[in-house]
């Protein structure tokens, strides 16, 4: 998996989203159109776990989890241009969390500012 621009599904038992997340050493930034996600993850060879929060931003749909706080544990596994996850938020306790991601622009998206 490398660093980029991913389109990502998401499912709970509840409902179903789609959003855009950018990962790029280790931090993972990203949202849809009323939760942003901020968080962390790590590789291991095909091995992906993240700890993503996630927070309102803008009034609309109501969350997968039925909530607009929550961190979501998860591990999933890449294979090629995309991952696949699952995951839980101890906010939303029995509530099984599915993703996938699917690269759309690979490499860092922005320089940062000249010294």
């Amino acid at each position: 998996m490398q660093d980029g621009l991913y389109s990502v599904e998401f499912r709970t038992p509840f409902s179903f989203g789609y959003g855009v997340v950018t990962l790029a050493n280790g931090n993972l930034t990203g949202g849809d159109a009323a939760l942003y996600y901020t968080g962390t993850y790590d590789l291991n060879g095909d091995a992906f776990t993240a700890k993503v929060k996630t927070a309102r931003h803008a009034p609309g749909a109501i969350s997968v989890f039925q909530r607009d706080q929550v961190t979501i544990d998860l591990n999933g596994t890449v294979a090629g241009n995309s991952m696949t996850a699952t995951g839980t938020a101890a906010e939303a306790p029995g509530v099984t969390f599915t993703a996938k991601l699917t690269l759309l622009a690979a490499g860092r998206l922005h320089k940062p500012p000249s010294a």
